[in-house]
């Protein structure tokens, strides 16, 4: 179990100013693979403002109740780091972006007893990168959270909770505790590597500039590749 390392209040209000597009943009430049994005996420319970809400992630990897035959399996899942006679709720920290991973199945990854425990803990956010349940009651309780859909069924119909901060894909992109989330309600959910944040942020306001005289061109009546060649390098 990896603990999230603290990040600078500063740096994460610096990105906060940027929607997940622009984020997604300067992880392109450094070539990360789909610019960090999570694809087919919606905001099932969306936050209270259309702000990006940007937090350090830490991560619960699920797996199937029923094990996949062996040569199925690409490779070992971590040993479990849940305690006997524990719940995993209690184990996430507070004011981290939660990343749920695990096979997508009929059965919900997270339900509003759930949703309650994690908002009262002060874990920030909720990205389910499979079903969730009890969509009003999560709602009640203002926890945000994305996911690929809903579910009538809870999670012991199908799957259950193995391991707390271990790193985790999705979507094809790889999260690990420590990295940076940032869930834009209107755009999408991007994931930053936290080793190549100080990159990120150095590329941002470059990449802003660029497409601030872009759009200034367009509105003015320059067509789309006159414009993209003159000011996008």
């Amino acid at each position: 179990m990896t603990t999230p390392t603290p990040m600078p209040p500063s740096t994460l209000t610096t990105l906060s100013t940027y929607t997940a597009c622009d984020i997604s943009d300067a992880l392109l430049a450094l070539s990360l693979p789909h610019g960090g994005f999570i694809p087919d996420l919606s905001p099932v319970s969306p936050p209270a403002s259309a702000t990006p809400l940007i937090a350090l992630a830490s991560t619960l990897l699920y797996l199937p109740l029923t094990p996949p035959p062996p040569a199925s399996t690409p490779s070992p899942a971590p040993p479990s780091n849940i305690p006997a006679g524990s719940h995993w709720t209690d184990l996430v920290p507070e004011d981290t972006i939660l990343i749920q991973a695990g096979p997508v199945s009929h059965a919900a990854m997270l339900g509003g007893i759930l949703a309650m425990r994690l908002k009262y803990r002060g874990v920030k956010a909720v990205i389910a990168h499979g079903r969730v349940r009890d969509v009003g009651e999560i709602r009640e309780v203002e926890l945000p959270v994305w996911s690929l859909g809903t579910s009538t069924v809870g999670s012991g119909g199908g799957v259950k909770a193995h391991a707390v901060d271990v790193a985790v894909e999705v979507g094809g992109v790889r999260v690990r505790a420590g990295d940076v989330v940032v869930a834009d309600p209107g755009n999408g959910v991007v994931v930053i590597p936290a080793e190549r944040v100080g990159e990120v942020l150095a590329l941002l306001p470059g990449l802003g500039e660029a497409d601030r005289r872009v759009k200034e061109a367009v509105a003015g009546g320059m067509g789309v590749a006159e414009a993209f060649k003159r000011f996008r390098k």
